[in-house]
Formats: structure tokens, sequence, C-alpha cells
């Protein structure tokens, strides 16, 4: 390859050598033919010119050197004829040194004594005519010697001066030309034998080289031919391609013949959606600069893949001629691409998922944890109150089964990692999965200072068949979201409405509403996916992890329901979730009320109409008959006509908190005019705690929760008017011949643990020896190992744990070692953790902290088996 790179350098290196000889040669010749012409007229012109004038001149110097004797010593000389002669001669002699003078080439010394010498002449000669004519023949021929030749003497010296250098000049200019044609002729010669011998060499190499291209294109079509990306080469002058790759219709599926000019064949199959950027880039290939477009097209075979073409273009003195263009097929590419990609926002995710763990699990753990903490802090206060307590006892175990769900579904990896959730299908109540979550809800909207309701509408039947804990977690979900993003004033209503029933099933409507701070239309495309958030201040400022509304989606949909959202920023927010229930064949309903119930005039005075409707349809069930109002006023107003008319109402539902006058100031007056006779129930949202002193003196009888069940409100009335005795709470008898007196080994390090489950045991009537280690457990065991019919083990423990313990008493040769029930009792929860707990030869697993009603039935069951 480097080889291939040096030749044509090497070859435009020849050619411009040739070149500069060529214009060398060329100028000499031209410089040397030019030098020659000059020196020949230099010669002409010059020395040769001036050497002849001289000799012409010294030989008329000689002559009238010759006949001046002659003319002096004639008898009948006339010095006018003579002076004109000797005239003429000097005109002649001057006019030829003024042409020696102006082209001789010598010292300029030479021509001015020769000018002086001659003048010098002509004035001697001139003062000697008269002197001569007096003179003899001798005299004059010594006058003459003495005083005119070496006159004559000095013009012949001056003049031979004057020829010797113009010989001199004469010869060296002939020595050049001789010279100078010698160069020319050499150059010429060489010219004449170098130019064809370079041009032969030339010819040789460029046919070799001819032959390299031509090999070389046979290795490129050979390569283009076999890889997968498409050559083709525009030519900008003349708008065509000059060159397309034999791949073309392997690659791209288009035929060669296909393109005419420009990419019109290529842009055919580009998609609708990428050819306003695809002719967008092509339009601009002249300054594309060696850039690229990724785009779609379509196949023959109707698929459609990602391609990219690249344009490189060729400029030359800064105009684009030509343009390179490669298409390759990068489907391959995108699809790594894109799997790395996923791959990156899973590990991002993932990461944010570890950042925002505890602070997520804080706010989940944190919500039932209010309510625990709040209901134990009333129980406390009203320690007293056995009614009370009873209900905070009770709404206590909703909020610890709900954090119970939590941790649960916390430590379960498995179900996380293998993406398996399952639904339990068990009878509930709804009443008490709404008590539970209003527990946990109204305290925190108190604290908010947020107004929080839960209206039933057309709710006919609340002994369900599902599963109470994830529809728990769902409305939770929702309506902890609600007291996030809702300011401090508003209004959070949790609506249950039953869409219709039909064969055994009911359909049930749960709409929570808020007057939060909403969500643009952008973000509910993108709400239920995972770790999404409206935007980055929001999570910062309302610490959200944007996981709730992901899970709440997920179990809505694996309940076979549907969810909908409708929300604008500013005006809140609100969602509508539909499930199916089945019912019980028997329902705990009341069928039969006591006839004292049922002859009751009740009086239903609340400002929302749909309440009003749902405790009279409620009534209506229980076999009595209401009437509603929508303010105060008017139940005063009610309240008064009637007792004058002698027919009072026996009992007055009064919403606490109605626009014109609230519920203890219509308490009052109603008291005022009828007297004690007529029974006053105080309707509130949740917790009367507060205003429950100022009521009773207003002369309220009892006060009953939003929203208003059917056996709440039976039992509710019941008790007021002393019709009969509600239903109390009935409590588990665990007298039970297969457990009662049993013996139970029980290995716990932590002494409140161990207190806890001692009390528990003992509620069982379970006789408890207690271990403190795995090593007493396994020495209890050995030492009386017919004294215990079952071990509860705890796994974490000093000395040994009880993954140690239980291999050992399983390896110990007593026949009870290998058929005694032990089980696990342990915070260790993972789904490795229960695996553990089997291999090293446990019966069973319970996890940290210990449902009673689990614990029981769990040793019930191993003693039965054993």
């Amino acid at each position: 390859m480097k080889t291939g790179k040096k030749r044509p350098a090497l070859s435009e290196i020849g050619i411009l050598v040739v070149c500069i000889l060529a214009v060398i040669v060329s100028g000499s010749s031209i410089f040397t033919t030019l030098h020659m012409q000059k020196m020949a007229s230099e010669i002409y012109e010059h020395p040769y010119s001036v050497s002849n004038e001289a000799r012409a001149t010294r030989s008329r110097l000689l002559d009238m050197r010759f006949f001046i004797m002659s003319m002096f010593s004639q008898d009948d000389l006339d010095m006018d004829d003579l002076q004109q002669t000797l005239q003429e001669r000097y005109t002649m002699q001057y006019d030829a040194i003024q042409v020696i003078t102006r082209q001789y080439l010598g010292p300029k010394e030479d021509s001015e004594n020769l000018l002086k010498a001659m003048q010098d002449l002509e004035t001697t000669q001139n003062e000697a005519l008269p002197i001569v004519i007096t003179l003899d023949n001798a005299a004059i021929s010594e006058y003459v010697e003495k005083f005119l030749y070496p006159k004559y003497d000095a013009v012949n010296d001056a003049l031979t001066a004057v020829i010797a250098f113009a010989d001199q000049k004469v010869q060296s200019l002939e020595k050049n030309s001789r010279i100078m044609a010698v160069k020319a002729t050499v150059s010429s010669v060489l010219l004449t034998v170098f130019l064809p011998s370079y041009f032969l060499i030339a010819f040789w190499r460029e046919k070799k080289n001819v032959r390299e291209i031509h090999y070389r294109e046979h290795l490129f079509n050979i390569l283009s031919a076999n890889v997968d990306e498409v050559f083709l080469i525009h030519n900008l002058n003349n708008d065509s391609l000059e060159y397309i790759s034999t791949n073309c219709e392997r690659v791209l599926g288009i035929k060669e013949d296909a393109f005419t000019k420009e990419l019109d064949a290529l842009r055919e199959r580009v998609l609708e959606e990428d050819k306003v950027s695809f002719d967008e880039f092509v339009h601009l290939k002249e300054h594309a600069d060696g850039r690229s477009i990724d785009f779609r097209m379509q196949f023959p075979n109707g698929e459609i893949h990602w391609m990219r073409l690249q344009i490189f273009p060729e400029t030359v003195h800064g105009k684009t001629i030509r343009c390179i263009v490669t298409v390759f097929d990068r489907s391959e590419d995108m699809r790594i691409r894109q799997t790395l990609n996923d791959a990156l926002v899973n590990a991002q995710n993932a990461n944010a998922a570890k950042q925002n763990f505890l602070s997520r699990m804080s706010h989940e753990i944190r919500t039932p944890m209010n309510a625990i903490i709040g209901m134990t802090t009333i129980a406390a206060t009203y320690i007293t109150d056995r009614s009370r307590v009873e209900s905070c006892l009770e709404k206590i175990g909703y909020a610890s089964k709900h954090l119970m769900t939590l941790i649960n579904d916390i430590l379960d990896m498995s179900k996380i990692d293998e993406g398996k959730m399952t639904l339990t299908k068990e009878p509930f109540n709804l009443e008490s999965v709404v008590e539970s979550i209003t527990s946990i809800i109204y305290p925190q909207a108190v604290e908010k200072h947020l107004n929080f309701s839960i209206p039933l509408a057309d709710l006919s039947d609340t002994d369900l068949i599902g599963d109470s804990l994830r529809l728990n977690q769902i409305l939770i979900n929702l309506l902890s979201n609600s007291l996030k993003f809702t300011p401090e004033g508003g209004t959070i209503t949790l609506e249950i409405r039953q869409l219709q029933k039909k064969k055994g099933r009911v359909r049930l409507r749960f709409t929570v509403r808020d007057t939060g701070i909403g969500m643009n239309r952008e973000f509910l495309d993108r709400l239920f996916l995972p770790f999404e958030q409206e935007n980055v201040s929001a999570g910062q400022t309302y610490k959200g992890t944007g996981l709730g509304m992901s899970i709440t989606k997920n179990l809505i949909t694996l309940m076979g329901g549907t969810i909908a959202v409708e929300s604008e920023p500013g005006k809140g927010s609100t969602f509508r979730v539909e499930l199916d229930f089945d019912t019980p064949a028997e329902t705990n309903r009341v069928s039969h009320s006591p006839q004292a119930i049922q002859s009751l005039h009740v009086l239903i005075a609340d400002d929302d109409q749909d309440s009003c409707l749902h405790t009279s349809l409620t009534l209506k069930n229980l076999g009595i008959s209401s009437c509603w109002v929508l303010s105060g006023t008017e139940c005063v107003d009610k309240v008064i006509a009637a007792h004058k008319i002698g027919d009072d109402y026996d009992v007055c539902l009064i919403d606490w908190r109605m626009p014109d006058m609230d519920g203890i100031e219509v308490t009052r007056r109603v008291r005022e005019y009828v007297g004690p006779e007529t029974t006053i129930i105080i309707i509130t949202a949740y917790d009367w705690s507060s205003i429950e002193k100022s009521a009773r003196e207003a002369g309220a009888n009892a006060f009953l929760s939003k929203p208003i069940f059917s056996s709440t409100l039976y039992n509710t009335l019941l008790s007021v008017t002393g019709a009969g005795k509600a239903p109390c709470h009935k409590k588990h008898d665990f007298k039970n011949p297969e457990t009662e007196g049993r013996r139970v080994l029980l290995a716990e390090d932590n002494e409140l643990n161990r207190e806890i489950a001692v009390e528990l045991l003992n509620i069982m009537k379970l006789d408890v020896t207690c271990a403190c280690n795995g090593q007493e457990a396994v020495d209890n065991f050995l030492s009386a190992p017919d004294a215990f019919d079952i071990i509860l083990m705890d796994v974490q423990m000093p000395v040994l744990n009880g993954y140690q313990a239980t291999e050992i008493i399983r390896k110990s040769g007593h026949p009870m070692a290998k058929t005694i029930p032990i089980i696990a009792m342990t915070a260790n929860a993972f789904h490795e953790d229960v695996v553990k707990s089997y291999e090293a030869g446990m019966n069973g697993h319970l996890a940290k902290p210990v449902d009673f009603d689990q614990l029981y039935q769990t040793i019930k069951e191993k003693l039965l088996i054993k």
C-alpha cells in the first residue's frame, strides 16, 4: 500500500523535472541565440566598426602625412586651395573620430586622446602654413620633421590604441560566441536524448501503473461485491453516477440500472417519516464534509432496516466536483446500541433505585407507622374507654398488616427478580379495608390541613372475595400521591361506587380526586413508566422516586382491572380504578332488624347530596324510613316542623361540617326545641376526639365516622336506641386438644423477642422451654429428646446458629431427632433463606414479626402431622 501511494508522487515529480529542464533548455537556447545575435551586433556595430573606421582614419592620416610635404614644397602653392584641401581632410577625420567615439567600447580616455591629438595636429598644421611659404625646401623639410610629424605620430598612436582594443574586443566576442554556440548545441543534444528516454520510461511506468490500477479495481470490485457497504460516486459537473458497486442489489435490493442519477431509487425506499431529513441531507451533500445520516428503509420483502448514508465530497480549488456515497445496513448496530442503551438505562435505574431505596422505604414504611403511633397515642389517652381502645387496636392491626405487606414485598426478592406476583382470593369486608385506609391517610391529611372524605355511592355489597391487601396497596398509593402533591387547604376524595352486580360478581369504581398541582398532557403518557417524574425539581421537592404509579398500574392489571387518569396543571388530578370482585353466596348483612329499629323515623343532614343518598339507601336496606336535607338550617326547621305536629324524628344524623351551621350548633338548637327525646348522632370524617366534649355538651348522643357502612350504622343505632346489643368482636379460642399442654423448645437469643414469643405460646396453652443460643437448644434436646413435641428455632444466634443446631439435632442418634418438627422463626425472610432452612433439615419457616394466627396454624398443623 505504501508503494502505491508513492508512485503518483514520483510520476508527478518526474514530469515536473522534465518540464523544468525543458523550460531551462528552451530558455537557454533562446538566451544563447539572442546573446549570439547581440554579440554579432556588438561585433559589427562596435569593435568591428570602430576597428574599420580607425584603420580608415589612420590610412587618411598617413596619406595626409605623405602629401603634406610635397604640397608645402610646390613653387606655385596656393594657400587657399591648400587650406581647403586640408579642411576637407580634417572634416573626414573628425567624422570618423565622432563615429569611433560613439561606438568605442574601450576606455573613454582613448577617444578623448584621439580627438585631442587630431585637434592639436590641425592647430599646428594651420599655424605652419604662413611659415613654410617663406622657407626653402630644406627648411620646410626640417620644420615638418620637427613640428608636424610628431603631431601625426600622436594621432597615429591614439588610433593604434583604439584599433588594438577594438581588435581584442572582436576576438573576445567571437570566443564567447563560439562558447555559447557549443553550450546551445550540447543543451539541444542533451534535451534531444533525455526527453525521448524519459517519455519512454514514463510510458512504461504509466502502462505498469495502469495495469496495477486495473488490478486494484478488480480487487476493489471483489471486495465491494462481498462487503455489506454500497459505494456510489456522483459527478456533480454532469449530475450523474460514475460508479455503482456490484453489491448494490444484494445489500439494498435495488438493481444497478435503477440508479439513473442522484439517489432517487434509494429515496423511494425511505420511510415517509425520514424523507424530509433525508432530502435535507442529500441537498447539502456538497457541504456534507464527511458527515452521515441514519434513516429507515423498507426492503422489497417488507422488512424495515436502519441504514446509514455517508457522503465524502471531493473538492478541487474550493469547488466540489464529485461525492463518494456509501450506504450500509446498520440495523444490527442499532439493535446492539439499543440493547446497550437499555442496559445502561436499566443500570442507571437500578442505581437510582438503590440510591433512593432508603428514602422510598422510609416514606412507604412511615405511612402505616404513622397510623400505628397515632392510634397508640389515642389508645393511651382513652385507656379507660374500652370501646375506644378496641377501635384503636383494631386500626393498629390494619396498619400493622399493611406494614407487614410492605416488608414482605421488599424482602421477597425472588418475586421481584423472577417477576412473580400472586393474588389471593379470600373473603374480606370492604368496610375493614376503608377503615384501614382511613386510619393511615386521615391523620396525614389533618396534619397537612387537607379536607379528606370517602363518599360511597350505590354501594350494596361490602362482603367481597379478592385480594384485600393489594386493593389496600393500590388505594394507599393513589391517596399518598394526592397527599404529596396537594397543597395545604386542598381537598382529597376517595369515592367508592358500585357500577354493576351480576352472577356473583360486583364491579366497583374507586375514584381518587384531589385539588393538587396536577400534571401536563405530555407527562400523562409516561405516568405509569418506572422511575418517571414530571421534572427533577418535583422529585426533589416532594421526595418521590417515580415507582408508585408503576407498581399501582401493574397491580391493577394483575387484578384484571383498569385505571384512567385526568389531570390539568394547577387544577388537580382524578384517578379512576375499576375492579371486579366475587361476592360470597351467603353474606353477613343484617336481614332481620329488630322491630324497634325498623320503626325508627330518621332525619339525615349533610351538605353532600351523594352522602345523603347513600345513607338513606343504607337505612332503607335496613328497613328504616328516612328523609334528608342539605343544610343545618333546613335540619333545624325540619325538626321544629315535625315537633309541632307531634311527629318527632327518632334519630337525627347530623354532619359535623356544613357551610351555614356546623353540627354542634344544629344539635344545640334541636335540643332547645325538642329536648332529649330525639337521638342525635354526629357524623364526622374520622376522628371526633377534638369535638367530643363540646358536642356532648350540646346534646349529642353518639358519633359515627364516615364513610357510613351498613354494619356500622346498624350497630350504632342498636347501641344508642337500646333496641338490642351490638355484636361484639369474637375472640379466638385457642383451647384445642391437639395443642393444649404440648411442649415447645424455643431457641431465641433476643430477650424481648423471647418474651413476646413466650406470651404468644402461653396464649395457646403450650408448655415452653427456652434456650438462649443454638448450643443450649442442642443440649436441651439431647438431654431429654422425648421432652419436646416441637422446636421453634431462631437462625441468627451466638455459639451455634439455627442451621448448625438443626443439623446437629438431625444427625444425633435419637429416634426423635429425625421426626421432631423444627420451625425456623427468624427475620431472615428472603426466598433463599427459606430454601436454606429446608436444606438444613427444618420443616417450616416463619418470618418475623410473627403473625399470631399463622404461628398457631403452623404449630397445630405440624403437631397433627407428627
